[in-house]
């Protein structure tokens, strides 16, 4: 590996540190993973199980001279070439296949978790070891629905551990009743600016005391990302105009507490949330029980009204 001056490097640029582990080094992930580096994350840790095809060729960071490679090692291998300063590996592997103390052991060496892939049922793994091991992840895709065109919505779902946001599984049915997302779908361009988003809610969320964290709000968990091509109609209510655009979405609780995280729409606003934005971590109270409503004061005080109506009537009748 070169050496690079350090100094100089980081001259005209704020260095954001920290470890990020990305399940998936398909586009989205690929172009993440770039731009995690150059922002100044290291180590990178990089998981895939496929290798480069040619139809992957007008959508990936790696060229005709990776076709045949495992994704993730190439990938690795070219940021190390590209920019020595990133500590990148690369494993070609099916996440859902590691065994689960090395699934839980990359997570738990990680600061931000990014599941990238194109697998729901890879997603919701990794949204269940991030849990567990209280690791904040997060999750970047792409709207498909046949009433819009391929990567023209981005979503970038972030989730912290403890119950204090709605987790990916949490979003499930809130996700149902809009679109559909894949990891790996569209142009270049669109999935380029969604890799990029993404990057800034990754450092925002391994920085919450930084500047950048400001482009998260804990009680929108979502960010819906619009590209420059018109807007179809299917998503016009969403973004009326065309061009460029992005919106923050509150992700609900469920009714009825997830199976994944236990988590439910009261936790959000416990004394936890407001602990952890100071840096705390690990502790996580349970919502205190309100006070009973108005309904029932009126309901005992009517009680006792028509008790002592009849204990007035029965007293003048002896």
């Amino acid at each position: 590996m070169t050496e690079l001056p350090e100094d100089r490097v980081w001259a005209r640029h704020r260095r954001r540190t920290g470890s990020v582990l990305i399940v998936g080094a398909g586009a989205v992930g690929g172009f993440l993973a770039e731009e995690l580096a150059r922002i100044g994350f290291s180590p990178l840790r990089l998981i895939d199980p496929d290798t480069l095809e040619v139809e992957n060729l007008v959508r990936h960071p790696l060229g005709a001279g990776a076709l045949g490679r495992p994704k993730a090692p190439a990938l690795a291998e070219k940021i190390r070439r590209d920019f020595p300063p990133c500590d990148s590996t690369g494993l070609r592997a099916d996440f859902l296949a590691l065994p689960a103390d090395r699934q839980r052991m990359l997570v738990g060496d990680a600061d931000v978790v990014v599941a990238a892939t194109d697998s729901a049922a890879c997603q919701r793994h990794v949204n269940r070891v991030a849990l567990s091991v209280g690791r904040p992840a997060v999750y970047p895709a792409l709207w498909v629905d046949p009433r819009i065109r391929d990567a023209e919505v981005g979503e970038i779902l972030w989730v912290l551990p403890g119950r204090r946001t709605p987790c990916y599984e949490c979003a499930a049915a809130f996700r149902r009743a809009a679109s559909d997302t894949e990891a790996a779908r569209g142009a270049r361009v669109d999935i380029q600016l969604v890799s990029l988003v993404t990057a800034h809610v990754v450092a925002a969320l391994a920085h919450p005391g930084d500047d950048v964290s400001a482009i998260l709000d804990r009680g929108r968990t979502a960010i819906y990302l619009h590209g420059f091509t018109p807007t179809s109609v299917g998503v016009r209510p969403v973004f009326p105009t065309s061009g460029l655009s992005s919106r923050s979405v509150r992700v609900p609780f469920p009714v009825r507490p997830c199976a994944a995280c236990r988590g439910w729409r009261y936790v959000a606003t416990s004394e936890a949330s407001v602990a952890d934005e100071a840096g705390e971590r690990g502790r996580v109270e349970r919502p205190r029980p309100g006070r009973p409503s108005a309904v029932v004061f009126a309901a005992l005080l009517l009680i006792t009204m028509v008790l002592f109506i009849v204990a007035v009537a029965e007293g003048s009748h002896t």
